[in-house]
C-alpha cells in the first residue's frame, strides 16, 4: 500500500486552486509551478485548513478535489489581491511523495533533524530561564 500523510512529515503536492468565478490561482499540473511541499499538522499551518483536513487521509498518488467555503479556504480576510474577502476555493490536490525526517539515512535530513532538536532544546532553555527570573524579581 501507499505511503499515507500522517503528521509532522514532509508532502510534496500537485495542485491547482481556482476561484468560484474559474479564475486559476495556481496549478502545477500545468506551466512553470512546481509542486509544493507542506509539513502535514505543522502549527501553524503551511497551507489552507481544507489541505491540514484532507492530506493526513491522503496516500501517495491519491487525487482529490476539495471545495472549500472560506472559513476552510483563506477565511474571511481573503489574501488580496489574488483572493477576495470571504472566497471559496476550489483545490484540485495529488500527493505526489511523503518524506518522514525524524526515520530519514539521508546524512543531510539527519543533520537538519539534530540542528532543528538543538534549535527546539536552546529554545525551550531560554523560555524555562525567562520563567525562573521572572519569580526571582517577584
Amino acid at each position: 500500500t501507499a505511503a499515507r500523510a500522517s503528521a509532522g512529515v514532509y508532502a510534496t503536492v500537485r495542485f491547482r486552486a481556482a476561484l468560484a468565478d474559474g479564475t486559476v490561482l495556481h496549478d502545477s499540473w500545468e506551466g512553470e509551478a512546481p509542486p509544493l511541499q507542506v509539513r502535514v499538522g505543522a502549527e501553524p499551518s503551511d497551507a489552507a485548513l481544507g489541505w491540514d483536513l484532507a492530506l493526513p487521509r491522503m496516500r501517495v498518488g491519491q487525487q482529490v478535489r476539495l471545495e472549500c467555503g472560506p472559513s476552510y479556504a483563506y477565511g474571511d480576510a481573503g489574501a488580496p489581491p489574488l483572493i477576495p474577502p470571504s472566497s471559496p476555493v476550489t483545490f484540485e490536490l495529488e500527493l505526489l511523495s511523503v518524506r518522514d525526517l525524524m526515520s530519514s539515512h539521508n546524512p543531510d535530513e539527519v543533520d537538519f533533524v539534530e540542528r532543528y532538536r538543538e534549535l527546539v532544546a536552546t529554545k525551550e532553555r531560554a523560555k524555562a530561564g525567562r520563567a525562573t527570573e521572572g519569580r526571582a524579581t517577584e
